[in-house]
């Protein structure tokens, strides 16, 4: 009995000294990493709430996308593309949103990058045509974040 109480003490000592892991992911709890969990939340609850300005404050104006194709320039776009096309038709055509973010993995590449990988489900009811309509979609993606100024922005992945 005696020899259970310092294998007891150790096994508690090794599983309190091991890594903490942000809520709901297995992601570590870092400082650096809180911030980029909190801006991808942030994220989350603008698009669910369709508040265009908060999204807005969370872009950075040097924001691109190539919307995953390479060899394709017609689908890229950047902040004005954004703000002038794909926000309003979030404001105006979508009515109601549900979207669940799964954090999976925040990476930095150097100080003034950082990479956020989740998984997502969303789903939305929409006006196209006249005609209510819901759309689903279950997938991966990454948002990417540069440093301005001392403020993580996002810079590409929406």
């Amino acid at each position: 009995m005696n020899r259970t109480v310092p294998l007891v003490l150790a096994l508690l000592a090794t599983v309190a000294c091991g890594p903490k892991y942000l809520a709901n992911t297995q992601v570590e709890d870092t400082p650096k990493n809180r911030i980029i969990a909190d801006l991808v939340e942030r994220y989350r609850l603008a698009v669910e709430q369709r508040d265009v300005n908060a999204l807005k404050e969370l872009v950075s104006r040097r924001y691109f996308s190539n919307a995953g194709t390479t060899s394709e320039a017609n689908d890229d776009y950047g902040y004005e593309q954004l703000e002038k096309k794909v926000l309003p038709l979030l404001q105006e055509n979508v009515k109601s949103v549900q979207y669940i973010v799964n954090l999976r993995k925040i990476t930095f590449k150097g100080e003034d990058r950082a990479m956020a990988d989740f998984e997502f489900y969303y789903k939305f009811f929409y006006v196209e045509g006249g005609k209510d309509r819901w759309a689903a979609k279950n997938d991966l993606a990454e948002l990417e974040f540069g440093m301005e100024d001392g403020v993580w922005r996002i810079v590409g992945g929406l």
